[in-house]
């Protein structure tokens, strides 16, 4: 879920435009989040030209300002963007069954 508030409320304020690398993601891996989430009708106007991608003009919808809101709890524990990965961790970490540990 963090990563996805984060992704969310970095396109609503445009602090700045987030990418794969701020969250340890591959490009194709980051890719396919912003499709999930253009999907489930969270974000709009993701330019696309051939293979490349841009959240430069990217819009959030209603419903993910709701999204944004039911978990503004997050933000009190909210990173500058070079905290991203850690701060993503900890929920990576807390839901894990250790299974990677092995």
């Amino acid at each position: 879920m963090r990563v996805g508030y984060s992704v969310l409320k970095e396109i609503h304020e445009k602090a700045f435009t987030p990418s794969a690398s701020d969250y340890g993601l591959t490009q194709i891996e980051f890719e396919n989040f912003i499709l999930f989430l253009e999907q489930k009708g969270y974000v709009e106007r993701v330019l696309r030209v051939n293979e490349r991608f841009s959240l430069n003009p990217a819009r959030l919808t209603a419903k993910a300002i709701d999204l944004l809101e039911e978990n503004k709890h997050y933000i009190e524990s909210y990173p500058e963007r070079s905290g991203l990965k850690a701060w993503i961790q900890v929920e990576k970490e807390l839901y894990s069954n250790g299974a990677e540990a092995e």
